[in-house]
């Protein structure tokens, strides 16, 4: 990480309610790929590849079962009482596993233990998202939130199986078990402090979540929103089918052992890791279509080929090609989803998204298990691959209409991402900020913003140029690819330049909420706006996020001076 990067983490290390909510996300990440893999593991010694299918079935079944009443929850007046007690229960519930498992007990008595806890796993992501905001005390401190959420995401792929490898080649299921149960106590204590210092009435009371009926009327509303859903509900099915594959695939038929299913695991995830690299190409593409195309081919593609060829060899490196087609196929169908939704149906229609995940998982485990009782896991990959394949020679068409019917605005997108500040950002929130700004015109000498003046926005500049003044004197002239106006938004403090069009120029203006969730919210992108500053005056040294959150304070309570007052130190970027 950079010197303002680490400087954030530190700054966000120090707040102990934050660290303490991140701590219990991170266990419930790792606890929901160790526990998953274990049971299936511990399945498939007890019984073989059926029960391992029945045991991938009962796993996944309350996922689908929860999920339509997350949303109720965790958007409720009280998320925080909710975390706590859906890690309490994991925890007991997997404590109850690692008894059932060591003693011996009939194997539906640990897959249903075991359940409570992978289903209540669910809930964190969302909880997270609602009571972090509550927790941090500056928007740096925003930005680390969203920093920590970001490894544990991309990590848990990897630490997960690892994990549970680890603790396999030691002592067997019953000890992955057991770490899930203390991964999740230690979550549950994090919270419960957190608990004991909330205050009476701190959060606020919210809207209930839209009704189910409603939000399934708003998903089914265009076409091209049904075959999106389509296409991420198949993607879901093959992860149900994967997971199982994994251990019956290295036991049955490669005859590597359980230490085999945590390697092929751990490929997938490296798979996955990397389609994070390839989805940045995305950012700006008119067309979609294209790259569904090819992921749905070759993830069907890898499938195929390992089902008709089962070595190791080919097995590690189909599952890293799998993890990888599959997860960028994830990214480029939601990126699509969100283009094709209406602006009012985008909460709805993901809402929607997320209930047909449990569903699709449920789908592929039990499909699953049928085709391995038949033929085993090759069987099932060369079903799956061929699957895919007829859902891509069926849904093409369909894909590319939705690709037309999209509301892209692909002219800001390549703006934006031309932009320093907001090159570090994910394609998604590129789009969104795109979609959320507008086009303004400015004539010859006009004014774009004054110095003194509140900051309300930010104008990425599309044509023409501008010239940059403080107290009168030109500090600098910018055309297409720059950008005014970040730092009276970043440091909550007066515009410190004034901005005029030194001929016509064309703008993108994009108002402070929106520019914030997205700068904020991303480490990278911060950064690069405050390495902005220090271009325009090579004699200082980059700002320590700690001394601009002072210095802001300063300039709120009069202590540096303003230009309407008089300001001799001001440091930050004109705008």
């Amino acid at each position: 990480m950079s010197g303002s990067t680490n400087a954030i983490v530190r700054e966000a290390a120090r707040n102990s309610r934050l660290m303490r909510l991140v701590v219990a996300y991170g266990c419930g990440a790792v606890t929901e790929w160790a526990v998953y893999f274990a049971v299936l593991v511990f399945a498939q010694d007890r019984g073989g590849s059926s029960a391992a299918g029945w045991a991938a079935l009962g796993l996944v079944l309350p996922m689908g079962i929860i999920a339509p009443f997350v949303g109720r929850l965790t958007d409720g007046p009280r998320p925080l009482v909710w975390l706590t007690s859906v890690l309490i229960a994991q925890s007991v519930a997997l404590v109850v596993a690692t008894v059932m498992a060591v003693t011996e007990a009939p194997l539906i008595l640990v897959v249903v233990s075991a359940s409570i806890a992978v289903g209540g796993i669910s809930f964190i992501r969302p909880a997270y998202s609602v009571i972090t905001p509550s927790q941090v005390r500056t928007a740096r401190e925003l930005t680390a939130s969203n920093l920590f959420a970001g490894f544990a995401d991309s990590g848990c792929v990897l630490v997960g199986p690892l994990l549970a490898t680890a603790l396999l080649t030691i002592a067997g299921p019953p000890l992955v078990l057991a770490g899930g149960a203390m991964l999740a106590l230690v979550g549950a204590i994090s919270t419960a402090t957190l608990l004991g210092e909330e205050r009476a009435g701190r959060q606020t009371e919210r809207q209930p979540p839209a009704p189910m009926m409603a939000m399934m009327k708003a998903a089914i509303s265009r076409p091209s929103v049904r075959v999106l859903l389509g296409v991420l509900f198949v993607q879901q099915m093959v992860m149900g089918a994967i997971d199982l594959v994994f251990v019956v695939f290295a036991v049955d038929e490669l005859g590597i052992g359980d230490q085999g299913a945590g390697l092929l695991s751990v490929s997938f995830g490296v798979g996955a890791i990397c389609s994070g690299f390839g989805s940045s190409v995305l950012i700006g593409r008119p067309r979609l279509a294209p790259a569904i195309a090819v992921m749905l081919a070759g993830t069907a593609a890898s499938l195929l080929v390992m089902g008709l060829f089962p070595t190791v060899a080919v097995a590690v490196i189909g599952f890293v090609m799998a993890g990888f087609c599959r997860s960028l196929l994830d990214v480029t169908a939601r990126m699509l989803l969100q283009r094709s939704s209406p602006a009012e149906s985008l909460a709805p229609v993901f809402g929607v998204m997320e209930i047909l995940t449990g569903v699709g998982l449920m789908a592929g485990t039990g499909l699953a298990q049928t085709t391995i009782a038949i033929g085993g896991a090759p069987l099932t990959l060369i079903v799956f691959g061929i699957g895919v394949a007829g859902v891509l020679t069926l849904v093409a068409r369909k894909v590319w209409s939705a690709d037309d019917a999209a509301d892209v605005p692909i002219v800001a997108i390549r703006l934006l991402r031309s932009v320093s500040v907001f090159q570090p950002l994910p394609p998604l929130t590129i789009e969104a900020i795109a979609r959320s700004s507008q086009e303004r015109q400015f004539a010859t000498d006009e004014v774009l913003m004054r110095e003194g003046d509140p900051g309300d926005g930010y104008f990425a500049i599309a044509s023409g140029m501008v010239a940059v003044t403080v107290d009168g004197r030109e500090i600098g002239r910018y055309g297409r690819g720059s950008g005014v106006g970040e730092i009276a938004l970043l440091a909550d403090v007066p515009r410190t330049a004034t901005v005029t069009a030194l001929e016509p120029t064309g703008v993108l203006a994009i108002e402070r909420e929106p520019f914030m969730e997205a700068v904020t919210g991303h480490a990278a992108s911060e950064a690069a706006a405050w390495r902005l500053i220090t271009a325009i005056e090579p004699e200082l040294q980059a700002p320590d996020p700690l001394a601009i959150d002072t210095a802001a304070e300063e300039l709120k309570d009069g202590l540096n001076r303003c230009p309407k007052c008089g300001a001799t130190d001001i440091r930050q970027k004109p705008g």
